[in-house]
């Protein structure tokens, strides 16, 4: 570390460009992986609220929940197994005031005497709703809705008023508006609740799905899918192929980190053939040298990711709310961490040359 030190205050402006390329670098991926736990979770909160274990949806639906519509039949099948809760789910806008800017939306109904309303966190205002009152995700604070705001839902004429404010409610990155069941039947199927021209009350639509919060063994009624609420997660729209595109961006990120580094030493260690040669006549061992070389490069590492974490707590500061970025420590210091590894692994480039170096050969000139 003794020479390492010595060197890079020697060669301030080498190693400051080697730092501000780890910086810059560095900060990237601590802000791509914010950005991509932050989409990751506004597509899963109001999912993860749920604690649930398993959901159960029509078979046609292809596990998504805004396809799929379960009777008044399945339901009483599917709730009649135990601990189970059903859901409606309604892709939709509300605005505050008629001719304003409108919000997309998630409207999910839900049922008081059932488990997730009772798991419901109000952060503000209270929880007790009818079929005029509706609990709201507190994003939505952000597009200027407040307590006891009215809200209209689409171009209909169902207006409510928002009782209560609830933490982590985003489902496809959308703010939930959690109503009553029936209220949804409604808005989704209209007054008769019906779905459909003379159907029997059995094969009314119910709910989208069923959700259990405790493992189910026995089998789905026909014509329903039972998936766990990691494969339900999975098949969100867009969720799989978003948190696929940006391990990709990560991982070529770390290569890329690793291939710096290595660059860089290696043309370094060929400059300084020369002197290693020296400090080896002088009793060097080749391993001391080898070990200052991984160290400095650790080094750089660590002073470009201390300033990139910087960085990206000042971008934590000023990002606006609407931006769907997350900044999980435990996360960011993982990757602060692999790029430590990358910057080590880049160094061994140097290795082989250094322990190749023979003093005499290199004074005489060979």
């Amino acid at each position: 570390m003794f020479l390492a030190l010595k060197e890079m205050k020697y060669s301030k402006l080498r190693f400051s460009l080697i730092i501000v390329m780890i910086v810059l670098i560095s900060y990237l991926i601590f802000v791509l992986t914010a950005l991509a736990y932050g989409l990751a979770e506004s597509n899963r909160q109001a999912i993860d609220s749920w604690q649930a274990e398993s959901i159960a949806l029509s078979a046609d639906a292809d596990g998504g929940l805004a396809q799929s519509s379960l009777s008044a039949a399945q339901t009483s099948a599917l709730v009649s197994e135990g601990s189970a809760a059903r859901i409606g789910q309604l892709a939709a806008t509300v605005s505050k005031d008629s001719g304003k800017s409108k919000t997309t939306v998630q409207v999910l109904g839900i049922r008081t005497d059932e488990f997730i309303y009772r798991q419901l966190r109000i952060a503000d205002g209270h929880k007790d709703f009818d079929g005029h009152d509706a609990i709201a995700d507190s994003g939505l604070r952000n597009d200027g809705y407040r307590l006891g705001d009215t809200i209209t839902v689409g171009s209909s004429d169902a207006e409510f008023t928002i009782a209560g404010f609830t933490d982590g409610a985003k489902l496809s990155v959308a703010p939930v508006i959690y109503v009553p069941l029936d209220v949804w039947s409604h808005l989704k199927f209209g007054s008769d609740s019906n779905g459909s021209a003379g159907a029997s009350p059995a094969e009314v639509p119910a709910a989208s799905a069923v959700v259990f919060n405790k493992t189910q063994s026995s089998t789905a009624p026909d014509d329903v899918e039972r998936l766990t609420i990691g494969d339900f997660i999975q098949e969100l729209p867009g969720y799989r192929a978003q948190n696929l595109t940006f391990q990709f961006m990560l991982v070529f990120l770390f290569i890329i980190t690793l291939v710096i580094v290595a660059v860089f030493l290696y043309i370094l260690t060929m400059q300084k053939i020369p002197n290693f040669a020296v400090l080896k006549m002088q009793g060097i061992f080749t391993r001391y040298l080898i070990r200052n070389t991984i160290a400095q490069a650790l080094l750089i590492t660590l002073i470009g990711v201390a300033i990139g974490a910087i960085l990206t707590v000042l971008t934590a500061i000023f990002i606006p709310p609407s931006v769907p970025m997350s900044f999980n420590v435990p996360l960011l210091a993982a990757a602060g961490g692999l790029l430590l590894i990358m910057s080590a692994i880049g160094s061994l480039a140097s290795v082989r040359t250094i322990a190749r170096i023979d003093p005499i050969a290199i004074m005489e000139g060979n």
